[in-house]
């Protein structure tokens, strides 16, 4: 499955503890120059900087670029998203990815809207569930670890996911 990221994804589940997952649930995920330079240049000794860095390093996350550069103007402007995730949206057509991880709603959107398959922080900690790589009661004091850390999420959102989490761990 061709997976492609948004910086959004790489920062929050860094600073949660959790950037693992991506590895461990992904195998190989891709990311637009855009996105690098977003959280390894300009955010280095942020969180996600180092993770993503060495990542790439080891080669669970590769670095692409966009061939049609002028779709990234397009897409920002139609999708009112910054470039960086005009370029998750375009690389993403470019490579035939199926999953966009993304969070930003706008981002989201975007990408429904171009036909990817969406999964956010939220629906990766489920999969981590799912797939036996954290338990509910984990994933439930993750959750609760990126509201503190400034992630944005309506309460009712939250409340829906945690309550599956809890109903699973019976």
């Amino acid at each position: 499955m061709k997976v492609i990221a948004d910086a959004s994804i790489l920062i929050h589940l860094s600073a949660i503890g959790r950037f693992h997952l991506l590895k461990e649930l992904f195998k190989a995920v891709v990311i637009p120059e855009g996105v690098y330079t977003e959280v390894v240049i300009d955010g280095w000794g942020l969180s996600g900087s180092l993770e993503t860095s060495q990542a790439i390093r080891a080669g669970s996350i590769k670095v692409n670029q966009v061939m049609d550069k002028e779709k990234i103007k397009e897409k920002s402007q139609e999708y009112k998203v910054s470039t960086s995730n005009a370029e998750v949206i375009q690389l993403g057509k470019e490579i035939n990815a199926e999953v966009v991880l993304a969070d930003e709603e706008e981002v989201r959107e975007a990408a429904e809207a171009t036909g990817f398959r969406v999964r956010g922080c939220l629906g990766i900690l489920m999969e981590a569930v799912k797939n036996k790589a954290v338990s509910p009661q984990q994933a439930i004091a993750d959750i609760d670890s990126l509201v503190k850390s400034g992630y944005r999420v309506s309460d009712d959102i939250v409340n829906e996911v945690k309550d599956a989490l809890r109903r699973w761990s019976k």
